[in-house]
Formats: C-alpha cells, sequence, structure tokens
C-alpha cells in the first residue's frame, strides 16, 4: 500500500512539474489550414501563399488608409520582430490589403516602408475584390466598408478585424492575437515558442 501511494506521488509531482513549466500562451491557440492562393504583392509581381512556405508567419488585414488601428498593429508588429533576436530570420509578415480598390501596389509599398525600409521582413498584399474576399474568408477576417458622408474627398474608411495570425512554416495557423494582445515582448515569446516546438 505503501509502495502505491509513493508511486502516485511521484506521478502526482511528476504532473504538476509539467504544467508550471509548459508555456502559458498570450495569443489565442488556434489550428487551422489555410490553402494556397495568389495576390500582387508592393512590388506588382504575382506570388503566392506557397511561396512562403518554410517561414513562419504573421498575418495581418489592413489598408494603407487607415487612420489608426493599422499603423498601431504594423508597429506593434515591427516591434515584435526587433525581439526576435536570432530568431527573427526565420519570420516574415502578410499584410494583405482590405482596400483593394485604393491600395495600390505603390501605396502598399511606400506604407510598409514605414515599417521595413529593407522590404526584406514584410510583404505587402493587393488583389481584385473577389480575390481579397476568398483570402479572407479562409481567415474569417471581417471587413466592410463604411462611407464618409462628411468627407467626400476621403470618400470611405473600412472596419475591419485587427486580430494577427501565426502561421507555422507548412501553412498551419498556430495562433491568433488579438488587439488587446499589445505586449510585443510577449508576442515574441509566442513565437520563439512556437519555432522551437515546430522547428527551425
Amino acid at each position: 500500500m505503501l509502495k502505491k501511494s509513493v508511486i502516485w506521488l511521484f506521478l502526482l509531482v511528476g504532473l504538476v512539474i509539467t504544467t508550471v513549466s509548459a508555456h502559458q500562451f498570450y495569443g489565442y491557440p488556434y489550428v487551422q489550414k489555410i490553402k494556397d492562393f495568389t495576390l500582387i504583392d508592393q512590388n506588382g509581381k504575382r506570388v503566392s501563399f506557397s511561396d512562403f512556405r518554410g517561414k513562419y508567419l504573421l498575418v495581418f488585414f489592413g489598408y494603407t488608409y487607415c487612420p489608426d488601428v493599422c499603423p498601431t498593429s504594423m508597429y506593434r508588429i515591427k516591434e515584435t520582430l526587433d525581439r526576435l533576436g536570432k530568431y527573427k530570420k526565420y519570420v516574415h509578415v502578410l499584410f494583405i490589403s482590405v482596400d483593394p480598390e485604393r491600395d495600390t501596389p505603390e501605396n502598399l509599398k511606400k506604407f510598409i516602408s514605414y515599417y521595413d525600409p529593407t522590404g526584406k521582413y514584410i510583404t505587402g498584399l493587393t488583389g481584385s475584390p473577389e480575390e481579397i474576399k476568398k483570402v479572407a474568408k479562409q481567415f474569417r477576417a471581417y471587413y466592410k466598408k463604411v462611407p464618409l458622408k462628411d468627407n467626400p474627398e476621403v470618400g470611405y474608411l473600412v472596419d475591419h478585424t485587427a486580430f494577427i495570425y501565426l502561421l507555422d512554416k507548412n501553412g498551419i495557423m498556430r495562433l491568433i492575437f488579438r488587439p488587446a494582445n499589445e505586449d510585443p515582448e510577449k508576442i515574441a515569446e509566442d513565437i520563439i515558442y512556437v519555432i522551437k516546438y515546430f522547428g527551425e
């Protein structure tokens, strides 16, 4: 009887140690395979999602005319990249426009240069409204035009979700960071953990 009690005690201690040492994700764990798609990058070249296979991806849906949410989110992404250290080389960012009517490759290139002057870590993507709609549907990303009657020069804004999605090197979504997940340090910790877990 004593022997069994000792065994259960060791098992319980082991369980507690494993639970304590497990990584507590800052983002929301999520598993979904993303199907391949093709859009146009900031250089006017058609690129496919599969072209980034082998990279861990941070995906964000936004638009260059966005007055607040997008600049804030993109700055958070930039800060996150800067905190990845040696793991930064394994990560790439896809900024997918939800305003393809105005977001030409030229506009995307200018916008992205504020956050990645080298153009090495962030790729802007646009396309036809139909193409963008299909891609957004895969990520369950919401967006909708909001007309500005008092500002005809701008014309409209786009209401949209502001999630940042983390995909592994095989195109499988692993984490979703919500707007409330505003700490770049903690986001970077999650990314590094995922890279270590699934391999460089």
